[in-house]
């Protein structure tokens, strides 16, 4: 099988597939990949999303990564950076929080991998004047490091990547997990992107294993010692220029001075992401014709949703039985 796409999504398929047959990925390498530019925070269970397919692949996904990070480094000894440290909701109107609150424990009941919920739990280095609820099962990974280590393990269950164009072939059977650079593609679905902006801080001390912090639309993620990576930006856009801008740069930067006040920044650099949407922001996944398969438009969810939707494609393609059953997400 061909998976035409080196990203996320695209390893994650190729890697779960590689198990069952052999396949061949291309990766032209893109600028923009929003997997190298991104923080993965795997917290599914905090979102006001309502629409219960996205709900249903993401819980899923959630429940999933342990595992696959495990079986994950049985093979590659490249560090994912995958970390269960929880994580900080912050709220800064108490009705809000309040509201939250019975939202986010009423959904512990349901989800046990959330472990549990607390609420005005103790801070440590992070400004104590938001209401926060602390969610303990809360995961989070490094793009980067990541997809490094799904290479990884995929060259090393014999699988094939080349970093050139595919050159369409009607008797291969492929599969199109190109991100934004879905666009280019002359058959539907339609891709569109959004321009993410990430800046990375360094910081003097001994910072490491800190909890995510969620703030609106705004997170903070600890990647690693003295590391932390604030976003994002959501810009809709028609360009594949990943330019960083100052302006952005200045203001995820007093995002991060609002939360840790008292943490020196050394250093500080943008990583900039495209990340690709589909209809009503659900992904696609289906057929487009009996030899042409489309995994795309999982925007900000990528990171969450793609290890486990790897595996649901490879277990429909193989074996015709998933447990998320992909129909529900082919809307042409």
């Amino acid at each position: 099988m061909i998976i035409i796409g080196g990203g996320i999504m695209g390893m994650s398929i190729a890697y779960h597939l590689q198990q069952y047959t052999n396949t061949i990925v291309y990766d032209r390498q893109d600028e923009g990949q929003a997997t190298n530019a991104s923080a993965g925070i795997i917290c599914p269970w905090v979102s006001q999303r309502r629409n219960k397919l996205w709900l249903d692949m993401v819980t899923k996904s959630a429940r999933y990564y342990p595992e696959f990070i495990e079986t994950l480094a049985k093979v590659s000894s490249v560090d994912p950076s995958f970390e269960r440290n929880g994580a900080y909701i912050l709220f800064d109107d108490e009705k809000k929080y309040s509201k939250a609150l019975k939202r986010i424990q009423k959904n512990n009941d349901v989800y046990e991998e959330m472990i549990s919920v607390s609420e005005d739990a103790p801070v440590e280095y992070l400004n104590d004047e938001y209401y926060n609820i602390f969610v303990e099962g809360a995961m989070q990974v490094k793009g980067d490091a990541l997809l490094h280590a799904l290479k990884d393990a995929y060259l090393k269950s014999g699988g094939t990547i080349k970093n050139e164009t595919y050159i369409p072939n009607d008797d291969d059977f492929k599969i199109y997990a190109t991100g934004a650079y879905g666009a280019e593609q002359p058959f539907e679905p339609k891709v569109s992107h959004q321009k993410a902006e990430i800046l990375h801080v360094k910081t003097s001390g001994d910072f490491e294993h800190l909890p995510v912090v969620i703030h609106r639309s705004h997170y903070i993620v600890n990647l690693s010692k003295n590391h932390f990576a604030i976003g994002t930006t959501h810009i809709d856009t028609e360009s594949f220029d990943v330019t960083p801008t100052k302006e952005n740069e200045e203001y995820l930067l007093s995002v991060f001075q609002e939360f840790y006040p008292d943490i020196e920044i050394v250093d500080q650099f943008m990583k900039v992401g495209l990340r690709p949407y589909t209809r009503d922001f659900l992904p696609f996944i289906g057929f487009v014709d009996e030899k042409t398969f489309v995994a795309n438009g999982l925007g900000s969810s990528g990171l969450t949703a793609a290890p486990f939707l790897g595996k649901v494609i490879a277990d429909t393609l193989i074996f015709n039985d998933a447990e998320l059953d992909i129909n529900k997400y082919s809307y042409l």
